[in-house]
Protein backbone atom coordinates (compact mmCIF):
# COMPACT_ATOMS: atom_id res chain seq x y z
CA UNK A 1 0.00 0.00 0.00
CA UNK A 2 1.03 2.84 -1.09
CA UNK A 3 1.15 6.79 0.90
CA UNK A 4 0.83 9.51 -0.96
CA UNK A 5 3.76 12.17 0.43
CA UNK A 6 0.96 14.35 2.41
CA UNK A 7 0.30 10.96 3.99
CA UNK A 8 3.84 10.59 4.66
CA UNK A 9 3.82 13.94 6.63
CA UNK A 10 1.08 13.88 8.43
CA UNK A 11 2.29 10.73 10.09
CA UNK A 12 5.47 12.11 10.75
CA UNK A 13 4.21 14.57 12.30
CA UNK A 14 1.87 12.24 14.54
CA UNK A 15 5.01 9.70 15.12
CA UNK A 16 6.66 12.19 17.22
CA UNK A 17 4.46 11.72 20.56
CA UNK A 18 4.65 8.20 19.77
CA UNK A 19 8.38 7.90 19.58
CA UNK A 20 8.21 9.96 22.92
CA UNK A 21 6.02 7.41 24.17
CA UNK A 22 7.78 4.16 22.93
CA UNK A 23 10.84 5.63 24.84
CA UNK A 24 9.06 5.91 28.02
CA UNK A 25 8.30 2.72 27.94
CA UNK A 26 11.36 1.29 27.03
CA UNK A 27 13.31 3.09 29.93
CA UNK A 28 10.20 1.39 32.13
CA UNK A 29 11.37 -2.15 31.30
CA UNK A 30 13.25 -4.00 33.84
CA UNK A 31 14.88 -6.96 34.01
CA UNK A 32 17.40 -9.04 35.72
CA UNK A 33 20.19 -9.88 33.21
CA UNK A 34 21.70 -12.97 35.05
CA UNK A 35 17.84 -14.29 34.47
CA UNK A 36 17.28 -16.00 31.51
CA UNK A 37 13.58 -16.16 32.07
CA UNK A 38 13.69 -12.08 32.80
CA UNK A 39 15.85 -11.46 29.40
CA UNK A 40 13.58 -13.59 27.65
CA UNK A 41 10.59 -11.51 29.24
CA UNK A 42 12.60 -7.99 28.35
CA UNK A 43 12.43 -9.12 24.26
CA UNK A 44 9.06 -9.99 24.49
CA UNK A 45 8.01 -6.57 25.77
CA UNK A 46 9.70 -4.31 23.60
CA UNK A 47 8.50 -6.44 20.66
CA UNK A 48 5.10 -5.87 21.89
CA UNK A 49 5.57 -2.39 22.41
CA UNK A 50 7.06 -1.31 19.45
CA UNK A 51 5.01 -3.37 17.42
CA UNK A 52 1.64 -1.81 19.31
CA UNK A 53 2.86 1.86 19.03
CA UNK A 54 4.35 1.63 15.58
CA UNK A 55 1.44 -0.48 14.18
CA UNK A 56 -0.40 2.07 12.37
CA UNK A 57 3.08 3.67 11.03
CA UNK A 58 4.22 0.21 9.31
CA UNK A 59 3.07 1.23 5.51
CA UNK A 60 5.13 4.76 6.11
CA UNK A 61 7.99 4.20 3.55
CA UNK A 62 10.01 6.20 6.47
CA UNK A 63 8.24 4.96 9.31
CA UNK A 64 7.63 1.06 8.49
CA UNK A 65 11.56 0.37 8.21
CA UNK A 66 12.00 2.27 11.27
CA UNK A 67 10.39 -0.34 13.75
CA UNK A 68 13.04 -2.95 13.06
CA UNK A 69 15.81 -0.56 13.69
CA UNK A 70 13.95 0.81 17.05
CA UNK A 71 13.77 -3.44 18.02
CA UNK A 72 17.33 -4.15 17.28
CA UNK A 73 19.02 -1.15 19.26
CA UNK A 74 16.94 -2.07 22.12
CA UNK A 75 17.65 -5.67 21.62
CA UNK A 76 20.92 -4.76 21.47
CA UNK A 77 21.19 -3.19 24.83
CA UNK A 78 19.02 -5.80 26.46
CA UNK A 79 21.94 -7.58 25.23
CA UNK A 80 24.69 -5.37 26.82
CA UNK A 81 23.12 -5.45 30.09
CA UNK A 82 23.50 -9.04 29.75
CA UNK A 83 27.26 -9.01 28.81
CA UNK A 84 27.89 -6.16 31.32
CA UNK A 85 26.06 -8.36 34.58
CA UNK A 86 28.42 -11.68 33.20
CA UNK A 87 31.46 -10.08 33.46
CA UNK A 88 31.03 -8.70 36.59
CA UNK A 89 31.88 -4.73 35.00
Amino acid sequence: MQCSPDEIRHQILDAEPVLKTLDIEMEGIEFDPLVPSSVTAAYAKVDRVIEHLLARFKANPILGPLTTELKSQYFDGIRAKVAHARNGK
